[in-house]
């Protein structure tokens, strides 16, 4: 009787990995994987491809502990509000904004061009509507409310970066994607057209309306399917046009790559920087928010803006432990911070005002 009860126990939990898997290779939301041409010419085009995944430049854990213990702070009490956005409009070449949607999504608006960063507009950071990662603050608008977008940026494959059905909104009113190498191919499962993609290696470039485009490195890693993990490369951007300079580190740990930012392409006037769902489990993939200032620091930003946080709960610590720290730790290092709200668009003039603590009033 005990080996039959075992044996039908071993039969379903065959057909539940076996559900799985074939979801994994066969859901449009999960992505396809890059197959052996592609993996030969990203070999031809980076060192940091070999045996068949990418790597980082230093030999790295992701997962490197035990790990914090579960806040229950973890998420607010109440929905995060955010605000209407009030996108310019008809900008000069000297007009530089910000837009937070929450979380690492966010509009720049770069002379005339706009250039959307990460976004995700779903409720969930998740391959499905129904399980995962569920958003804890308002959206302040549809991806249907969004201006026109000349360049959008995805920084790696995670579902909290790149999301399957925000792309599918919007691909037709994209004029280029920027991308690391491997999501050119998830975006042509997706639909985009491949005249639209530009897919680079770290320090490569692509000049898009007057903006250069330079995907940066980071200590991070990828994986839409965890059976095929690090298939697709991950980075920073890095845009310049005859006016401004902004650097977007992309999610990673903190290393010397923002010294080398600095001294390949120039002092960034606006960092936005990852500052959330760190974990000394993985303190190798993430940065803490003291580290997150000291990036700032070595790429000599004249003012950070943290993201990776206030939307989405992946981490133990408190929802607002991030923005606490990196707000007493940029104090201390004397580096102006701007902690604008959610949906708030701001100006490079208006965030020197974008000081206040506005997560307090928030349980």
């Amino acid at each position: 009787m005990f080996l039959k009860i075992l044996l039908a126990v071993l039969i379903v939990l065959l057909g539940v990995l076996a559900a799985v898997a074939a979801f994994l290779f066969a859901a449009p939301s999960v992505g396809r994987t890059p197959g052996r041409a592609a993996r030969e010419h990203y070999a031809a085009r980076t060192p940091f491809f070999t045996g068949g995944r990418f790597h980082n430049v230093n030999e790295v854990s992701t997962m490197t502990g035990s790990g914090y213990p579960a806040s229950d702070r973890r998420t607010p009490k109440e929905i995060l509000p955010a605000e209407k956005p009030a996108f310019l409009t008809g900008a000069g070449e000297e007009a530089l904004s910000y837009t937070w949607f929450g979380h690492s999504s966010f509009l720049l608006q770069l002379g005339g061009t706009n250039i959307l960063v990460d976004p995700v507009l779903s409720d969930r950071s998740s391959p499905v509507g129904f399980a995962g990662p569920k958003r804890f603050s308002e959206l302040p608008l549809t991806a249907e409310e969004l201006p026109r977008i000349d360049v959008l940026f995805i920084s790696h494959d995670h579902y909290d970066h790149l999301d399957y059905a925000t792309v599918r909104a919007i691909r037709d009113r994209v004029g280029a994607f920027v991308v690391p190498l491997g999501i050119d191919e998830i975006l042509r499962g997706w639909g985009v057209a491949p005249e639209k993609i530009r897919a680079l290696a770290w320090w490569e470039s692509a000049e898009l309306g007057g903006v250069r485009c330079t995907l940066t490195p980071a200590q991070h890693f990828s994986g839409r399917n965890p059976l095929r993990a690090n298939s697709t490369l991950w980075g920073g951007l890095y845009l310049e046009n005859a006016r401004h300079r902004v650097y977007y580190t992309g999610d990673g740990g903190y290393w010397e790559v923002f010294k080398s930012v600095r001294e390949r392409i120039g002092a960034p006037e606006l960092m936005i920087a990852e500052c959330g769902q760190y974990d000394t489990a993985w303190a190798d993939i993430h940065m803490f928010p003291e580290q997150t200032v000291q990036a700032g620091l070595d790429a000599g930003c004249a003012r950070l803006i943290p993201v990776h946080w206030g939307s989405f709960c992946i981490c133990n610590h408190a929802w607002d432990d991030s923005v606490r720290r990196v707000t007493a730790a940029a104090e201390e290092a004397g580096l102006p911070l701007a902690v604008p709200r959610i949906g708030q668009t701001v100006t490079l003039r208006d965030l020197a005002a974008c000081t206040d603590p506005w997560w307090e009033n928030i349980r």
